[in-house]
């Protein structure tokens, strides 16, 4: 019995054009993927820079840190790209003790309903100035729409609720 071997091995190009294709394919969707990530990730980020932010402006109005034993109210305003600290019961765009924190640059607050897009801390209790049940959500999402999460604040200034 004789054996007969084929002496030319490899793949044809059609076989490899299949392979080269899902390899394709796949690296397409890693890369979406990672990108989807990267922006839920972005958003998670802002969040907690700002909620960290909203118990450092509660936490002075509190405790009337800066003061002259007059005490003050401290706050934030919100604007679509950015937010900005204040001291005071209002917000005053020439008041050169703001300090700005800017959004990433594909994020931004949508929806306040916060009066006058203001969250404003009473001093000595740390209550939120002027608080009205229905009126103390933002929202912030990707500027393209997609991951939108919502900012619930109580009576006391307390977040009760990101979702």
């Amino acid at each position: 019995m004789k054996k007969i071997f084929n002496s030319e091995r490899g793949f044809t190009l059609v076989e490899l054009g299949i392979v080269f294709g899902i390899i394709a394919l796949l690296f397409g969707f890693v890369t979406l993927n990672l990108g989807n990530v990267q922006k839920v990730t972005s958003i998670n980020s802002a969040i907690a820079t700002l909620v960290s932010d909203m118990k450092s402006q509660q936490t002075k109005a509190m405790v009337g840190a800066g003061d002259s034993g007059a005490g003050n109210s401290y706050g934030i305003y919100f604007q679509s790209d950015r937010y900005i600290l204040f001291t005071g019961i209002t917000y005053s765009s020439t008041n050169s003790s703001n300090f700005t924190i800017m959004l990433g640059s594909n994020i931004e607050f949508v929806n306040s309903t916060f009066p006058d897009n203001s969250l404003v801390f009473l001093r000595q209790s740390g209550e939120l100035n002027g608080f009205t049940d229905g009126m103390n959500t933002i929202a912030i999402q990707s500027i393209q729409g997609l991951n939108k999460k919502t900012i619930t604040v109580n009576r006391y200034g307390i977040v009760t609720k990101i979702n």
